[in-house]
């Protein structure tokens, strides 16, 4: 077995001594634990079995509410986070432009049910891009070509082996691959970033499993530090997370595209998974993404979001539940 890391990038120093990076076996990426291997069987049972709330779904409207000001563009003093839908959030910190997973379109036979008020042709002023793993619905090749023809980016920041499905659409810019427990190269901005584990998988084609590495990124910007969890089934990794970082502000957590469990566990944490991850993390705020957005799966749509909000409230961080509008700039 290999184990392949980026030479040029610092593992965090708990682990310097015995991180060899992530193993690999010819072409794929292996798991530490709870291996898992997606099966066209699980698909094709989701798609013949009923859906014991497919009246409920059908009568479920609700999307996220959006902010119609882009003002707040116009200004780079302030440090805010912008959520665009999905797993997509735009973060301005120290001047700079972090943007993570844009897809901001419709996707093939899943159109997008709520928009920003712009669209990625008119992305300005992106510096960094920050993708987690090569799932269509985090990496569109339509929205990373324009956004890269459109903005001079400093950097691509991504996982191991991503350039082999973006390299073409980006041109000349700069892509910094890293393994999990990595720093990124980002001297200069005041800005820390950390690549770091969660429980998913990576494939775009029929016979190109895990041959992608998948994860989710810390960034320490001044007092605060931040937790963008990308996608993951539950996971003990977000205690062993919690421990590297204890002082996390605000941890950014998936809650959507969890039903029929039989076909989603292993992908996706249902709200009270993520709520336990929010917990394992020991954050302050949560901010619950990867719902409302697209209909990946069986569930209502406003069901997510409304577990998630009972969950605090039942347990007293009510307050510390972070859901702002689409394109309304939040800030701690």
């Amino acid at each position: 077995m290999e184990y392949l890391l980026n030479p040029d990038l610092p593992i965090h120093p708990a682990l310097a001594d015995r991180w060899r990076g992530n193993p690999i076996v010819g072409e794929e990426f292996q798991y530490l634990r709870d291996p898992f291997r997606p099966q066209w069987s699980q698909v094709f049972r989701m798609m013949l079995l009923p859906n014991p709330q497919r009246a409920t779904k059908k009568a479920d409207k609700w999307v996220p509410r959006v902010n119609p000001d882009v003002s707040y563009l116009e200004d780079r003093s302030e440090n805010w986070i912008v959520w665009l839908g999905h797993a997509c959030f735009l973060f301005q910190l120290n001047g700079l432009r972090f943007l993570t997973d844009p897809q901001l379109t419709d996707m093939p036979f899943v159109p997008r049910r709520v928009h920003p008020p712009f669209g990625y042709e008119e992305l300005r002023g992106v510096d960094y891009l920050l993708l987690s793993h090569d799932h269509r619905d985090h990496v569109d090749e339509q929205c990373i070509r324009a956004i890269t023809a459109n903005n001079d980016i400093h950097k691509i920041l991504c996982p191991l082996r991503l350039s082999n499905v973006i390299g073409d659409w980006v041109g000349t810019t700069p892509i910094e691959e890293a393994a999990w427990y990595q720093r990124y190269a980002t001297e200069g901005t005041g800005v820390t970033i950390h690549f770091l584990p969660t429980r998913h998988w990576c494939r775009r084609g029929l016979t190109d499993f895990n041959r992608v590495l998948w994860g989710s990124f810390m960034l320490e910007v001044g007092e605060h530090t931040i937790y963008f969890g990308g996608d993951s089934a539950r996971t003990e990794y977000w205690a062993e997370i919690g421990e590297l970082f204890p002082t996390i502000d605000l941890a950014i957590l998936g809650i959507g595209a969890y039903k029929p469990e039989f076909m989603m566990r292993e992908n996706h944490a249902n709200p009270a998974e993520a709520f336990t991850g929010y917990r394992d993390l020991h954050a302050e705020h949560w901010w619950p993404m990867h719902h409302g957005t697209y209909d990946l799966s069986n569930e209502p749509a406003s069901e997510p979001i409304s577990w998630a909000s009972k969950l605090m409230d039942k347990h007293g961080f009510g307050e510390c539940l972070v859901q702002p509008p689409i394109n309304e700039p939040w800030w701690f």
